[in-house]
């Protein structure tokens, strides 16, 4: 099994699990009932700033996860698989565990460096996909 296929999954597991620390904040905060209720968030108090970071990160990651995975898809149609597009798609999983990390701890530039590296592993493979 190409090595793309393989980050794509694990990718895939990030995206199915990244709301965890979110929902980890928001049962600290809200309690656990509220987590299994209708969640109604009218006057509660805001989040602590770790758990609204979390958010964020789980919303960005679910923002740029379709674009890999159509890129590592339309590779697989196209068959050119090659060293560049494995580093490429092992790059994308370990900038978005990265981003997500430094964005729950507040770290502005690892995030900021990890975000860049995971869309430049998406675009690269994207082109290597398309026009080569």
């Amino acid at each position: 099994m190409p090595i793309e296929f393989l980050m794509l999954a694990a990718a895939t597991l990030l995206a199915l699990f990244a709301f965890v620390p979110a929902s980890m904040a928001r049962a600290r905060t809200y309690g656990r009932r509220w987590v299994v209720s209708n969640r109604e968030t009218e006057g509660l108090p805001p989040l602590p700033a770790w758990g609204a970071r979390a958010e964020r990160a789980h919303t960005n990651l679910v923002v740029n996860y379709p674009a890999f995975a159509a890129a590592v898809l339309l590779l697989a149609v196209t068959g050119d698989f090659d060293l560049g597009t494995a580093i490429a798609s092992a790059v994308f999983v370990a900038a978005r565990i990265v981003h997500m990390v430094a964005y729950i701890g507040g770290a502005f530039w690892p995030r900021t460096i990890s975000w860049a590296l995971g869309l430049a592993a998406t675009i690269y493979i994207l082109v290597i996909a398309v026009f080569i």
